[in-house]
């Protein structure tokens, strides 16, 4: 279940974000790469136990909290401070899957959900692409600055590399409090239904239908035993 949120974070959030991160807070990233991952890792990243970063950190949870999409489609227990990423021309991070544990002796977490938050327009840099891999294809996300793409975190993924200017995005991983993604994903089909039926309009309360019909046999499939 891919879900893209729209301005997670408003004009003002990512202008005093940008100006508050300067060129020393930027680490290589591969110091937090393992095993393969650290062949293809280029880039700079911040480091999330920081002091500086601290403030920057409280933003970005504190926009998450008050964001009701991602709040239902996450069902967040525990998140990771955020962090955030800079690819400068020629950079990139080639396919990988994150680490199903996260954290630091004190902070570990099962990592159930990764999500990008896109700190920059796409009229910026040239190439960036977050690029997610399925059994059914690749899906591929540049999105507008303030928006989020939210994803399951046991995909193959990869950020193509930057051809022209910067990209800088904010990411961290979080666990669930439903760890099941098809029920996560039910949880959501449900509040969505909830919205659609207290419109007027016919092609919304038809959708809401659909979609009640859909839940209805996926939860089937969920607890019937033959």
């Amino acid at each position: 279940m891919f879900v893209v949120i729209p301005d997670i974070l408003t004009r003002e959030e990512l202008a005093k974000l940008r100006a508050g991160l300067g060129p020393d807070d930027f680490l290589d990233g591969r110091l937090t790469a393992a095993g393969r991952a650290r062949d293809v890792k280029h880039n700079l990243q911040t480091d999330r136990k920081s002091p500086r970063m601290t403030q920057a950190q409280d933003l970005i949870l504190a926009a998450l909290a008050r964001n009701s999409t991602f709040q239902t489609v996450a069902a967040p227990k525990r998140i990771l401070p955020p962090r955030f990423n800079l690819y400068r021309e020629g950079m990139y991070y080639g396919d990988h899957v994150d680490n199903a544990i996260m954290g630091g002796q004190d902070d570990k977490i099962r990592v159930d959900m990764s999500f990008t938050i896109f700190m920059n327009d796409p009229s910026e840099y040239d190439g960036g692409e977050l690029v997610i891999k399925t059994s059914l294809g690749s899906n591929s996300y540049k999105l507008p600055a303030g928006h989020m793409i939210v994803y399951p975190t046991y995909y193959f993924h990869e950020v193509k590399p930057v051809l022209r200017g910067e990209r800088l995005a904010c990411v961290t991983w979080l666990q669930s409090m439903i760890r099941n993604e098809v029920q996560r994903e039910i949880i959501l089909e449900l509040a969505m239904i909830s919205n659609m039926i207290q419109q007027t309009d016919r092609r919304a309360i038809v959708a809401a239908q659909d979609m009640l019909d859909k839940v209805r046999k996926n939860l089937l499939r969920q607890w019937i035993d033959n």
